[in-house]
């Protein structure tokens, strides 16, 4: 703090300036001026709080210093003493703001008094600003700290009484009254678009929850739960008039309706209430596991009613078809079949965390229980994809992907395996042409289905198995005539054909000429 006294007599500087402890009333800093140049350079150097001037000096006035202070936005307190009452110079300096007008001579404790005012009008005014400033900064950071508070009580961090100053500016709901309390879910965004960060999100939710409760007197309070990836809202009658649910559910429906338009985000609400807000950890908890039991992700307002009571053992009535199908080859077929079950069971609300925890065990079952190059360890050891083998058992939709991805992975095996037994077929073939070759032959060698092996190998090669079993014969006959003396019979006899006419007529229908004329080229 810093005293500043002006005055062109000496003798009255110097009284002043010891007239009282001025450093015990909380000056740190006391200057002295005999003019009002001196005491502008005084000023320049530091501002004083408080000045004491004379009015009538050489050159330039007090009140010309107060003039030329107060248009450089300084504020000091400016007491003027003056041996001259008159009237236009307490006008003057009234018009300049200044703070007391003291007729000399006066008692030193006069002065003292007014300077000690002067300080004390100092203070309040800092004070006030302070206070403002304070004001503002908690108007800035109004949300997230009552945000902080409400988080802290929902998740039983803060004691109830932490609310206690927000409740008196009517910032959270009173404890003591009966209130909603709704989770809201993001389950899917608009294709093509990046999820928003939560707290962007609730932002967004709170400015148009406030919009729709606020001109309906009710307080509408959002809070963001990063933990849980959800928001929490809160609502409570401004004037004391129980919510009824069928108006918290309209609300919450165009609630809902308002973010899949608006900011693209598809929602499920869950409302609980009216209960005491005193208990909304209780109903946290409570939507906590309503929300688990939302396993196909339904959107739209979900009020809170009995569970559907799922059978005590649920179990899949095609799983056994399921198992031939990939058996077969057809893991495309078993995902469809799998994925419409799900859907139909969704559908008819037979769904629940219960039900689709017995669905994904019985898949799990069937799937571990092919031989060992189909197990758990092979399937499911990249990181994503122990993953899926985890949250299988969460949603509809986590199921639904690792049933895809099981497929995919059956199916990929599939076509190795198979690309590894038509080889096998071939090699076989290759070192019985001898036989007839019958395709029961080769299927038993490799240990398939007659049919299915056939299919197979005509998918693989894309030529029928019998006729590339006759394509090999042709080729090797055709081999021994040109690079042998062999007779034509015992040639017939090496690719299978007892019978030489028939032999004969095969050869010539695929090379279009007969054996012997083959022979006859060669030579």
């Amino acid at each position: 703090m810093k005293l500043l006294i002006v005055d062109d007599q000496s003798t009255v500087v110097q009284g002043l300036l010891h007239c009282t402890n001025w450093a015990a009333m909380g000056f740190t800093v006391v200057d002295t001026a005999l003019n009002a140049v001196d005491a502008k350079a005084s000023l320049l150097r530091q501002e004083a709080e408080v000045m004491l001037c004379d009015i009538e000096m050489p050159m330039e006035s007090g009140l010309d210093l107060l003039d030329w202070l107060r248009q450089r936005g300084m504020t000091t307190r400016c007491i003027f003493l003056t041996a001259h009452a008159e009237f236009r110079y307490a006008q003057e300096a009234l018009r300049l703001g200044g703070f007391d007008y003291i007729m000399q001579p006066a008692p030193y404790e006069q002065v003292a008094d007014a300077v000690s005012r002067a300080l004390e009008n100092v203070k309040e005014e800092r004070a006030a600003l302070e206070l403002q400033s304070r004001g503002a900064v908690f108007d800035d950071q109004k949300k997230e700290i009552v945000e902080a508070m409400l988080r802290g009580f929902l998740l039983g961090n803060a004691p109830g009484s932490s609310l206690t100053a927000f409740e008196e500016l009517s910032l959270v709901p009173r404890r003591e009254r009966e209130c909603w309390v709704a989770l809201m879910q993001p389950l899917r965004w608009k294709q093509g678009e990046e999820p928003w960060e939560l707290s962007l999100l609730s932002t967004a939710v709170g400015n148009m929850s406030s919009e729709v409760f606020t001109p309906l007197q009710v307080l509408s309070v959002t809070v963001a739960i990063p933990a849980e990836q959800c928001l929490v809202l809160v609502l409570q009658s401004r004037v004391g008039e129980p919510l009824e649910a069928d108006y918290i559910t309209r609300q919450l429906n165009y609630l809902q309706s308002a973010c899949a338009q608006y900011i693209h985000c598809e929602a499920a609400f869950y409302p609980e209430g009216p209960q005491p807000f005193e208990q909304a950890l209780e109903i946290y908890q409570k939507l906590l596991q309503q929300r688990s039991e939302n396993v196909a992700l339904k959107s739209g307002v979900l009020l809170g009613r009995p569970a559907e009571k799922a059978p005590e053992v649920f179990r899949i009535p095609q799983i056994g078809a399921w198992q031939k199908l990939l058996q077969a080859g057809c893991a495309q077929a078993m995902e469809q079949e799998a994925c419409q079950l799900l859907d139909k069971l969704t559908a008819n609300n037979q769904l629940n965390s219960q039900t689709l925890r017995y669905f994904y065990q019985d898949f799990m079952q069937m799937l571990f229980s092919f031989p060992e190059k189909k197990r758990q360890g092979d399937m499911f050891r990249e990181p994503e994809a122990l993953e899926l083998y985890r949250n299988g058992m969460k949603t509809v939709p986590d199921m639904k992907a690792l049933v895809h991805y099981v497929a995919s992975v059956w199916d990929s095996e599939t076509e190795e395996n198979s690309r590894s037994t038509v080889e096998i077929i071939m090699a076989y073939i290759a070192e019985h042409l001898e036989n007839e070759l019958r395709r029961e032959e080769l299927a038993e060698a490799v240990h398939l289905n007659p049919d299915y092996m056939a299919r197979l190998f005509k998918k693989e090669t894309d030529m029928n198995l019998k006729d590339y079993i006759i394509q090999q014969k042709m080729q090797e006959a055709q081999s021994l005539l040109c690079t042998t003396n062999l007779p034509i019979s015992l040639i017939a006899a090496k690719v299978g054909y007892t019978n030489f006419g028939h032999f004969s007529t095969s050869y010539k229908k695929f090379y279009h000429k007969t054996p012997q004329e083959e022979r006859s080229a060669a030579l």
